[in-house]
């Protein structure tokens, strides 16, 4: 994983795009949202990605979780780039050439950008991406 700072004022996720707010022991688990990966914004470590204003997802965590798991599935490579309170996180590979982020995630409100490498419109891929106490 990497970590840095994003200096974007972020917006909420749009609206063909879930926003989830959770605390331990939600239901159902695990909560699923669905998207297109990729965009037109290049990052130096997660591909490329909607905009940095413009997150796929947004995560309320309203009490922290010791453990919390954030994966995607799709039909090609993806990364999973998770900005939040604790820093920024990209993922990839993980399991397969699919990215997970798991462990503890103190309280607070999260951005999510699923990306891939190659970009708009080729580079789109139809995906899921779950978050589950398991």
């Amino acid at each position: 994983m990497t970590t840095g700072a994003m200096a974007t004022v972020v917006q909420p996720a749009r609206a063909d795009y879930q926003s989830f707010n959770l605390a331990p022991g939600f239901t159902p688990d695990p909560q699923v949202g669905t998207g297109l990966s990729g965009g037109s914004h290049r990052t130096a470590d997660c591909g490329f990605t909607d905009l940095p204003s413009a997150p796929d997802h947004v995560l309320t965590v309203t009490r922290p979780f010791s453990f919390l798991r954030a994966s995607v599935e799709a039909p090609g490579d993806v990364t999973l780039l998770v900005d939040g309170p604790d820093g920024r996180y990209c993922s990839d590979d993980v399991n397969g050439l699919m990215p997970e982020i798991s462990g503890s995630w103190p309280a607070g409100t999260y951005y999510i950008w699923i990306g891939d490498f190659v970009g708009n419109p080729a580079g789109a891929y139809r995906y899921q991406l779950f978050l589950s106490e398991f």
